[in-house]
């Protein structure tokens, strides 16, 4: 404790030492930075304005003429070797370079007279006339004949100004020779010592937050120790109850998942008793009327043995159809204990033993592309309640959509690794808006509700739990597609 004190102390003082060298530093720096920053920039138009008057010298001596438009004029190859001559002085530094004059001193417009640019998209022809954006900087070059630099200070390559030098030439006349010139250096100095002038400026505050941060964390250091303590104490107290509160969330985790069984056991029990009902609706409308036939018969005295023992047949074929039925539900229902070897194909065609008569009942059209009719080793009970859920799903959009001639697709296919198993349909898809919660238990997108959201929730757990699978769902242009991927076992995938 007495050793972080001293260190506190310590780390104060050299606090007040930096505060006290950082004002003076600031102080010296603000005064000398403007002169700093005038002086460099003057030095790069110096040199620019050096190249400037070479360029000057040369090209006026050379040409031997009082007016330089008519020398040029006159020979075309003295042009072409002069823009040559121009477009040696092109670096990274300066990048155009161009001479131009006034056709007259009534014109707003310039005239080129040579370019050395050597981007032929880019150049300028001879004699090619234009008006420059700072019209009156020009202007003034001509009328004064001193060099001027134009500062682009508004345009986004601010990082570049032109520098106007004039070209007196023997006859009096005034050309100006431009050149654009980078100030990519000099924007680097500025930019580093305005940095420098900030980081300054804003040392002085932080120095002083420091100081008193220091002053602070001495006087609250003993509270920090007390309540590392009062930490330590509550952090043995979670140890001591952490195994319990664990054991009470996996209970708790354990019930919800059997909750969640239940749930989806009796949804399927209710749609269970729907397609029993759809089913036998059929063979009790015939054995009512046979009855009927056969009261009818009895009361009119019209007894035909023959045609008695014709109707009992029939209404024990009816029976004996709806004892069939109840088997095939209870087989159906009843959940899988081994694995058994089956192909895609007889899975489907049992699921659609129970449905086929509803979807027909609701004018459903049923399309079937079976495309592998590989075999392969599954719960196919479950995978069968898995199929019924989709096919169920696909339905029920179907009717509350009100889609005009609904169908549902169920097609067959397979790939190096999997079975493929899909179940779409025309009922216009899934939102994306909830298309990432459609597998979560509780969630159902069905308008009144009366859905329990176990569905999809129970079919995913069947599928990737029980079959090693993978069930996801996506959209087409039409409606929804579920899709199956079974694994294939090692003699599958030889066939």
């Amino acid at each position: 404790m007495f050793n972080k004190i001293i260190f506190s102390r310590f780390l104060t003082f050299v606090t007040v030492l930096l505060l006290a060298a950082t004002l003076v530093f600031y102080v010296f720096f603000s005064k000398t930075k403007d002169e700093i920053v005038t002086s460099f920039e003057r030095t790069g138009v110096e040199e620019v304005e050096e190249i400037s008057n070479n360029i000057a010298h040369y090209i006026l001596n050379s040409n031997g003429a009082l007016n330089l438009h008519k020398a040029l004029v006159e020979t075309p190859t003295q042009r072409e070797v002069l823009e040559r001559f121009l477009a040696t002085f092109q670096t990274q530094k300066i990048q155009n370079i161009f001479i131009v004059d006034k056709p007259d001193s009534e014109s707003i417009l310039f005239r080129v007279l040579l370019d050395g640019g050597q981007e032929k998209s880019d150049k300028f022809q001879f004699e090619e006339l234009f008006e420059p954006e700072a019209a009156a900087s020009w202007e003034e070059v001509i009328r004064f004949r001193e060099p001027k630099v134009i500062y682009q200070k508004d345009r986004v390559d601010a990082l570049w100004a032109t520098l106007l030098y004039p070209m007196i030439q023997k006859d009096g006349r005034v050309a100006i020779l431009a050149l654009d010139f980078s100030k990519k250096h000099y924007q680097k100095v500025v930019s580093s010592l305005l940095g420098l002038e900030t980081f300054l400026k804003a040392m002085v505050p932080f120095l002083l937050f420091i100081f008193f941060i220091m002053m602070i964390v001495i006087r609250i250091d003993k509270e920090r120790e007390k309540e590392k303590v009062k930490a330590q104490k509550a952090l043995e107290e979670l140890n001591l109850t952490l195994e319990e509160r664990v054991a009470d969330e996996v209970e708790k985790n354990r019930q919800k998942d059997q909750q969640l069984i239940q749930q989806s056991r009796l949804a399927s029990m209710g749609e269970m008793i729907s397609m029993i009902a759809h089913q036998w609706r059929q063979p009790l409308s015939a054995i009512s009327s046979t009855v009927q036939g056969l009261h009818l018969k009895l009361s009119l005295k019209k007894f035909d043995e023959a045609l008695f023992i014709e109707k009992l047949s029939d209404v024990n074929r009816y029976a004996q159809y709806l004892s069939q039925t109840i088997d095939d539900f209870r087989q159906f229902f009843k959940p899988s204990k081994a694995k058994d070897e089956v192909s895609l194909e007889e899975v489907i065609e049992k699921v659609l033993g129970i449905i086929r008569i509803s979807l027909e009942n609701k004018q459903i059209t049923l399309i079937m592309d079976f495309q592998s009719h590989a075999h392969l080793m599954t719960y196919a009970n479950e995978l069968m309640q898995v199929l019924l859920n989709l096919i169920k799903n696909a339905e029920d959009s179907l009717i509350e959509n009100h889609v005009i001639k609904p169908w549902i697709k169920i097609s067959t296919s397979k790939n190096d690794t999997n079975l493929i198993l899909e179940v779409s349909d025309n009922g216009g898809g899934i939102p994306e808006s909830v298309m990432a919660r459609i597998f979560d238990p509780y969630f159902s997108t069905k308008a009144k509700k009366d859905g329990t959201g176990l569905g999809l929730y129970m079919s995913q757990k069947i599928v990737e739990e029980h079959c090693n699978g993978v069930l996801r769902a996506s959209n087409s242009s039409q409606g929804a597609v579920f899709t199956i991927l079974l694994p294939r076992c090692a003699e599958q995938k030889e066939e």
